[in-house]
């Protein structure tokens, strides 16, 4: 749409880093078109002359603070100074080169004043992103988890028992709209697409009508009432969801609202980022086996890409293993494990195909 080429072109123009062919993928989320799609989309590149040049991760990029002034990577940006910490998260978060420049790429984001849309596999990673990147912005958050049973009235009213009354209070869509906190959107993609879609007008021009009759409009606007409020100039709004189609299921959330957003691929860490990360949960863990076991998951998730297996494997996974075998050194490898893959011994096919990839790389 043309607000993402306007997006694009801003992007292009205030950071040096950046270039268009990266640009035009993250806008696209390119990482999860079908092959048909992608490959169109290449072609097209390739016709309008756009130089295929993918930004390599510095691994030298550091994360600092310093007299109020968060710093990754290249782009600055100071720190916050809000009236309670008592909302700013907190997340055990260790650095790797990959992590830092998906916070660099979100930080550039957030400085534009956009709102954002990590999209991903699940346990790749995205709450830990966004919850690390507004501790070190010391930037309070408001959380609210959608479900497929969240209602128009669940996302702005949140029900209440007081001394044994069911009282209504605003939910934390609206609590952000007023105070100016982030509003964390989770699991974005599991609600009925006609409740998400009652964001796009809060995104797009800063006004919502709420189940109670009140209205959320722009921070301009002349309007006044007990009915009214002001959404609050430094309201943003980060939203995390799985990937469209199998084996999550949910809607698609960036087919329907994606070009309202600034779009960030999530992704599995390479295997030296992973291994770095991994070091640091399980110091202890001998390299080797912490190398087969990401070796392992770099393969099935491989498969996942190609179709060959339904689960596409998380790091989350691969740090429950890593966490066990620091905290009880004693129990085997093929123990532990099985504490991930039981469920898949059901399928005799799938069981078969992982008991080849796991006899692989010796486990």
């Amino acid at each position: 749409s043309t607000r993402q080429l306007l997006r694009i072109a801003k992007r292009l123009q205030k950071f040096s880093n950046e270039n268009a062919y990266t640009s035009i993928n993250k806008a696209c989320l390119s990482r999860f078109l079908p092959s048909l799609a992608k490959e169109s989309l290449e072609k097209m590149v390739e016709k309008l002359g756009i130089e295929k040049s993918i930004a390599a991760i510095d691994n030298d990029i550091k994360c600092t603070v310093e007299d109020g002034v968060l710093t990754i990577g290249q782009t600055s940006a100071k720190l916050y100074n809000p009236e309670t910490r008592g909302k700013v998260p907190e997340t055990l978060f260790y650095d790797t080169p990959q992590n830092l420049a998906v916070m660099e790429a979100m930080l550039q984001d957030f400085l534009l004043g956009e709102h954002l849309l990590l999209v991903g596999n699940q346990g790749t990673g995205k709450n830990k992103l966004v919850d690390r990147l507004l501790n070190l912005l010391n930037k309070p958050r408001e959380y609210i988890q959608l479900n497929r049973d969240t209602t128009v009235q669940t996302l702005t009213l949140q029900p209440t028992v007081r001394e044994g009354v069911i009282v209504y209070d605003d939910s934390p869509l609206v609590q952000a709209a007023k105070s100016g906190n982030i509003l964390v959107v989770d699991e974005a993609d599991k609600a009925p697409t006609n409740v998400t879609c009652i964001l796009k007008s809060l995104v797009e021009s800063g006004e919502m009508i709420l189940s109670d009759g009140r209205r959320i409009v722009p921070p301009n606007s002349p309007e006044q009432g007990e009915n009214i409020i002001h959404l609050h100039p430094d309201f943003r709004m980060l939203v995390l969801a799985n990937r469209p189609g199998f084996p999550f299921l949910g809607n698609d959330f960036f087919g329907t609202l994606g070009d309202l957003f600034s779009c960030h691929v999530v992704d599995n860490p390479s295997m030296e980022s992973e291994l770095s990360m991994l070091r640091q949960y399980g110091p202890n863990v001998p390299e080797d086996i912490m190398r087969r076991v990401v070796k392992a998951f770099a393969e099935l998730r491989t498969m996942a890409d190609e179709g060959q297996i339904h689960y596409p494997y998380s790091t989350r996974e691969v740090v429950n293993i890593i966490k066990h075998l620091e905290r009880f050194p004693s129990d085997g490898l093929g123990t532990v494990v099985r504490n991930v893959f039981d469920f898949d011994s059901y399928s005799k096919e799938a069981r078969e195909t992982l008991t080849e990839v796991l006899h692989k790389h010796g486990k």
